[in-house]
């Protein structure tokens, strides 16, 4: 039983060692999570949820049922669905916001202007601004050479890194669409930062052309 054993992320090792629970408790409920609702629909998915959870769920209150993302079971219900909900809940990462200053002695956050910040929510500015924060620290610190932004979307942690940080990135993303409209954002960045990014000697480069 996972809820058993205490996870953590000190080192790197311990972290894997985290990852690699998550993975092996979700495995078996691939289908929970690899599809959306029309085909959980469609297909009726639900007929590959364990029976007698279904026959014990579908007569529990509301109230109970909210309480799960708590994990929070009750004793009438299957052993294997109350350690399913507890392991759930265990192998959970931690939602307490983390000290990123000492995590990162060095970082320093910088707010994204209106040119930079166009199209984004205030959620996505502040998850932008924090996350290249703390690409650009660990770039820095370990000399490495290129960011690989990996599913990039449409590219606003990709552009944030190259113009306000000044590191060369490899935007990646299966979506042809958001390639055209990262590329197509990032002409229009350039054309305020072209200056300034001359007298650097820093070049930026799309798909399109060099600058």
């Amino acid at each position: 039983m996972a809820f058993g054993r205490k996870y953590s992320c000190n080192t790197a090792a311990e972290t894997l060692e985290w990852i690699k629970a998550i993975v092996d408790f979700l495995k078996p409920f691939e289908f929970f999570f690899q599809s959306n609702v029309v085909n959980f629909l469609k297909d009726r998915l639900w007929e590959l949820v364990d029976k007698d959870w279904i026959d014990c769920l579908k007569n529990e209150p509301v109230e109970n049922l909210l309480q799960i993302p708590s994990g929070i079971v009750q004793d009438h219900w299957p052993s294997s669905l109350k350690e399913y909900v507890l392991t759930a809940r265990h192998l959970a990462f931690p939602r307490e916001q983390a000290k990123l200053e000492k995590v990162l002695p060095g970082m320093s956050m910088i707010s994204l202007n209106n040119v930079l910040s166009q199209g984004m929510n205030p959620k996505k500015i502040h998850e932008v601004e924090v996350l290249s924060s703390v690409v650009s620290c660990i770039m820095r610190s370990i000399g490495a050479q290129t960011v690989i932004d990996v599913g990039a979307g449409q590219g606003y942690l990709s552009l944030v890194l190259a113009f306000q940080y000044q590191l060369p990135v490899v935007a990646i993303d299966a979506s042809s669409h958001h390639g055209v409209v990262t590329n197509i954002r990032a002409e229009r960045i350039k054309k305020h930062y072209v200056a300034k990014l001359r007298k650097s000697g820093v070049y930026i480069i799309t798909s399109k052309k060099m600058l």
